[in-house]
């Protein structure tokens, strides 16, 4: 026999509740489990409070040992109380949890409730889970408080269901708009890392089998370089390794490689440009804003920009005015037009697909009907299209209805979607999908 309660503090036995009856008792027990995630952290928040101080030499930290205070990660500051060195422990004690795990809750509490506070309200109001509440937490506590209001402000709407992607970004985001310092100091500690190893073994039980492991951390630009050469190569070797299948091919381009090399008197054989999409912003005085944004990599310094382009052979194309949306009457548009629409939506704009525009389809919202079967003219513009990958177009397009999805696209650029289920979602590009409340 299995007695639990239900909402009311009644008990209800589990095993004599029907099919129905069963998603009802699941639904009440997923909400006591929140609300007792709620009083957990009002719990927290006030033993924070009963346990401030304000010389950050007493401060409680990550890795305090003894009598020794001096930790380098403080709980609290900036624009949070600090609480008292090992006021953890008590807390720790009372919740059966290790220090270090009552030490991080008390942390996002801090955080939630003194740098967060639309992403805490929708917590009270229990539209929020704890747990999710805690991951933005912990992603923005390194963050200055400006930034940290920033994403506060940006993803509130959206907290209940923010993936780990969209909330880096929006992070990264916010430390490269409000901390550009810390942000360059960042891109200079990543180059101290760049490195080419070699290691002889084939990565699974390390014997050796002719096999061994390379691994390269390094500039964005020259790897992408390296990386487009090695499959170009191995898409020539195609015709002399049929049989082979491309990982073996892309493997053979790089003794390819290394062979050219050799007969240039080791120099590195020339390969073909590529095309990166930077995108700048001048300042009303004329100058180069101190950031910018690499396409499908995200923000960067324009020093760093400046490092990439130096040497390099650069094509400047025209400025697209994104208000543009004279329409044409065949079903492709023009080049013009896709950059327009790629530039603008970014990424595939099914709820929660970052597939890059540049491999999407252009979907027509509404479906583009033949002029020489009755259609109207004029059907293909901006405005009417939007990038889908294949496999969230096909969705779109099959013609089974209880698999069927439809969208619109907003006049502000969000797009609003409602699934086979009647499912709501709202898609913002470059942000992220949420739920209309």
């Amino acid at each position: 026999m299995l007695i639990e309660t239900d909402l009311a503090g009644g008990p209800v036995r589990v095993d004599d509740l029907d099919r129905d009856s069963v998603l009802w008792f699941a639904e009440q027990a997923k909400a006591r489990e929140a609300a007792a995630a709620l009083a957990v952290l009002h719990a927290t928040i006030r033993w924070c409070e009963t346990n401030t101080v304000e010389d950050p030499k007493w401060a409680a930290g990550f890795g305090e040992v003894g009598g020794d205070l001096d930790c380098p990660e403080k709980i609290g500051g900036d624009g949070r109380p600090m609480v008292a060195a090992f006021s953890a422990e008590p807390l720790a004690a009372a919740m059966e949890i290790s220090t270090t795990a009552a030490l991080t809750l008390m942390a996002d509490a801090l955080e939630l409730a003194h740098r967060l506070p639309r992403v805490m309200a929708r917590v009270e109001a229990l539209e929020v889970p704890v747990w999710r509440a805690r991951s933005i937490a912990q992603a923005t506590s390194s963050l200055s408080p400006e930034a940290a209001a920033y994403v506060d402000a940006e993803i509130a709407s959206r907290a209940h269901r923010v993936g780990p992607v969209v909330l880096a970004r929006l992070v990264e985001t916010a430390r490269a708009r409000y901390d550009t310092d810390a942000h360059e100091e960042a891109e200079e500690s990543a180059r101290e890392s760049w490195d080419v190893t070699l290691t002889h073994g084939d990565g699974r039980d390390q014997r050796w089998l002719g096999t061994s492991w390379m691994e390269i951390t390094g500039d964005t630009a020259t790897l992408a370089d390296l990386h487009d050469l090695v499959g170009r190569t191995a898409h020539d070797l195609l015709a002399i390794h049929p049989d082979l299948p491309l990982a073996r091919r892309r493997v053979l381009a790089l003794q390819v490689i290394v062979d050219r090399a050799r007969a240039h008197g080791d120099s590195p054989a020339p390969s073909r440009p590529y095309k990166a999409y930077v995108h700048l912003t001048a300042t009303p005085e004329g100058d180069i804003a101190p950031l910018g944004r690499v396409e499908d990599l995200g923000p960067a310094t324009s020093a760093m920009i400046r490092d990439w382009l130096t040497g390099a052979r650069v094509t400047v194309t025209p400025v697209l005015d994104p208000d543009r949306g004279d329409p044409v009457d065949a079903h492709d548009p023009p080049e013009w037009m896709r950059e327009l629409v790629v530039q603008r939506d970014q990424h595939c704009v099914f709820p929660d697909c970052r597939r890059p525009a540049r491999r999407c389809d252009l979907d027509h919202i509404s479906t583009c009907i033949d002029p020489a079967h009755g259609g109207p003219p004029g059907q293909t513009h901006p405005g009417n299209l939007a990038p889908l990958c294949r496999r969230h177009h096909r969705a779109k397009t099959t013609t089974d209805p209880t698999k069927q999805w439809r969208y619109r696209r907003m006049d502000h650029g969000h797009y609003t979607w409602t699934g086979p289920q009647d499912q709501r979602l709202v898609v913002v590009p470059g942000i992220g999908t949420y739920s209309p409340l």
